[in-house]
């Protein structure tokens, strides 16, 4: 008998935990006042959103074409070619909030992008982040900009917070000897949530 209701138990204790412990993915973060420093070209916080598909991820994208009045590529991109800037720099910002009962347990940023120099062409990159009151650096890149971080926030059960983002391209080449360019083509920040204690 005893034996009997062992097995049902167990089986109680074990979907218990695993609510607990397993991340929220019927619960959806909320990402709000998405804005940047830089208006008009580089990181486009009009177009960034949730991703359909994923509520938990934001799709962050960028500006694309011409600025017609000044000649310039919108791009976020550096490069030694004409109507190009030679330094892009940019910073998105945005707060993530927690559903009611849940908490931020991790958040990851990827980016995505290319680069190429040729000759005397030099290009460098890099890119940091400031999440709630903690400051990352997310690294430094060449013509392979791609990179991705995650921060582990399960010990402090934050709900909500402000993250910041800020990325620099640089290109260089000495004059009809070289050239350089380097772009980024996409990022994304996804978060996990877990239930509160």
């Amino acid at each position: 008998m005893h034996a009997a209701w062992r097995v049902p138990r167990l089986a109680l204790a074990a979907v218990i935990f695993s609510a607990l412990t397993s991340p929220a993915h019927a619960q959806q973060a909320t990402f709000s006042r998405i804005s940047d420093a830089v208006p008009k070209k580089f990181f486009n916080p009009a177009t960034t959103a949730p991703d359909p598909a994923n509520p938990n991820r934001l799709i962050i994208r960028m500006h694309t074409g011409m600025d017609w009045a000044i000649l310039k590529a919108t791009d976020f991109k550096a490069s030694t070619a004409a109507y190009s800037y030679p330094l892009a720099m940019d910073t998105i910002r945005f707060k993530v909030k927690a559903p009611t009962g849940y908490y931020i347990a991790k958040i990851t940023y990827t980016q995505r992008g290319f680069g190429s120099a040729e000759r005397t062409g030099r290009i460098i990159g890099g890119a940091h982040w400031v999440v709630g009151d903690f400051a990352f650096q997310l690294g430094t890149f060449g013509p392979t900009p791609g990179l991705t971080q995650t921060v582990d926030l399960t010990a402090h059960k934050l709900t909500s917070l402000p993250v910041s983002i800020t990325a620099s391209l640089f290109a260089f080449a000495t004059p009809q000897l070289g050239s350089g360019t380097l772009q980024l083509t996409g990022a994304d920040v996804s978060v996990q949530l877990l239930r509160l204690p």
